[in-house]
């Protein structure tokens, strides 16, 4: 329905719009304009820009394309996950993803330690992270308290990698911390789920998976992590590999 092509052209407020249509597809087929709007929080202005950046000449066909594609789904129903899994890889850029990773990995390799950051969701991950790269011989070390305050004294942290996870990429004693490592001579590599996000912005590295929310059984909403697994364990194997 969207490709990644279409997808990388978007401006923030427009990529809000369509994680909101691909996390809540079956609502979004019977929303007027003006409760999509309200609902992804912009314009029905905005939204018939989007669509139009997506190849769609209006609301009512892109309604008719969506009821076809839940159809479609209904008849060989899978999982929310694999469905989130699906979206990641059938619009990921392999080259650049490729490319991304190595440069990581390179990173990596130069460092004498590295450093995991992540709150919320993201600090478990970083705990992942941090016990895969050890096991593969890198020196690495987990940042618990991510409001701890920053030293007042100038480090150097010229052989250090800070990687640095980030569902929002906005979560702001997390990116304090990564200007305070990369002020300090750290490189930073960066996971998060947006690619406009103010951690996207100061990463040396980034990685990116821009997959739509899924609903939660509380009523919110929340997004698969399994591609920034996918994400550690490639540059972690990666660190192994002699290119």
């Amino acid at each position: 329905m969207f490709s990644y092509d279409q997808v990388q052209q978007l401006n923030r407020l427009e990529i809000e719009i369509y994680k909101y249509i691909m996390g809540h597809p079956a609502e979004v087929s019977t929303m007027t304009i003006r409760q999509l709007a309200s609902q992804s929080h912009v314009s029905a202005t905005t939204i018939l820009r989007f669509l139009k950046r997506m190849g769609y000449d209006g609301y009512a066909e892109f309604k008719f394309t969506l009821k076809e594609q839940l159809r479609k789904d209904a008849a060989q129903p899978v999982s929310q996950t694999v469905i989130s899994m699906r979206t990641f890889f059938d619009r990921m850029d392999v080259p650049t993803v490729t490319s991304d990773i190595r440069a990581a990995t390179a990173l990596i390799r130069q460092a004498k330690t590295v450093v995991l950051i992540g709150a919320g969701t993201s600090k478990g991950l970083a705990s992942y992270g941090t016990h895969l790269l050890a096991n593969f011989g890198v020196y690495a070390l987990q940042v618990n308290e991510t409001s701890q305050p920053l030293p007042v004294a100038k480090v150097d942290l010229s052989d250090a990698v800070l990687l640095l996870l980030s569902a929002s990429g906005e979560s702001e004693d997390v990116i304090q911390q990564g200007i305070f490592y990369q002020q300090n001579g750290a490189k930073l590599i960066v996971i998060t789920a947006s690619s406009h996000s103010t951690a996207a912005g100061i990463g040396d590295v980034v990685l990116t998976y821009d997959t739509p929310e899924v609903q939660a059984i509380t009523g919110g909403s929340t997004l698969s992590q399994l591609p920034v697994i996918y994400f550690l364990e490639q540059i972690t194997m990666g660190v192994q590999k002699v290119d």
